[in-house]
């Protein structure tokens, strides 16, 4: 992808589409091309930072491990999310792992690099400030539904949520992967998903769930 080409992606982010066209195709020449094969992890926790990551296409997840080493899965990024981004504001080191959950293909920018657009463009911190909060914001959330959902309510939300930002009713998920999003062994978390197979909400597939009944798995998210 050559660099008026990336600037045209670019436009399309809610961070990047802030700048000016002049902007945009400086960071394109900057921007690295990257490529990431299904599992291949991107970083793990506690690496040196220094790059943001903007996804062209794929889905990453960001995850980080429990008391026990257990990995919990904290995000899911997908086709125009950035992520990596806290490395923008410090010089800290990662602070969660981000592994490509299919084939990924994302476009790397240099710290500096950024700020120097950044800093000269108060819209485009803001919404830098904003994508920050919505972290923040969701994971919050996900703190919320880990403490005040059951188990099945916890995996009816993670599913329908996900069903929801991709805009389709099958789910890219393993079931290893939807336990540790949800905070559950996978056991347990099998055995709900055979319930709501048998209860005809889903459609248990390898490497993907198709949602069948949305209602009923709504029925399920009791606070």
């Amino acid at each position: 992808m050559d660099a008026a080409r990336i600037a045209d992606f670019l436009a399309e982010s809610p961070l990047f589409a802030c700048l000016s066209p002049t902007d945009r195709l400086a960071l394109a020449g900057k921007m690295r091309a990257r490529h990431f094969a299904r599992d291949e992890v991107v970083f793990h926790r506690d690496d040196e930072a220094g790059h943001v990551f903007l996804i062209v296409a794929g889905t990453v997840k960001v995850s980080v491990p429990d008391d026990s080493g257990r990995e919990v899965v904290i995000a899911l990024e997908r086709g125009g999310d950035v992520f990596g981004d806290l490395a923008l504001f410090d010089e800290a080191k990662r602070s969660a792992t981000v592994t490509a959950m299919t084939e990924t293909s994302a476009l790397a920018l240099g710290r500096a690099d950024f700020m120097n657009v950044l800093e000269r463009n108060p819209e485009a911190m803001r919404r830098m400030l904003g994508l920050l909060a919505k972290t923040v914001r969701r994971s919050t959330g996900h703190v919320e539904d880990l403490v005040f959902l059951d188990l099945p309510g916890r995996v009816a939300k993670c599913l329908l949520d996900i069903s929801e930002a991709s805009g389709t009713e099958r789910v890219e998920l393993t079931q290893e992967d939807l336990a540790a999003f949800v905070g559950g062994a996978r056991v347990s978390v099998n055995r709900v998903l055979a319930e709501f197979e048998g209860r005809h909400a889903i459609v248990i597939g390898r490497g993907h769930i198709d949602i069948v009944d949305r209602d009923l798995l709504r029925h399920e998210i009791r606070y």
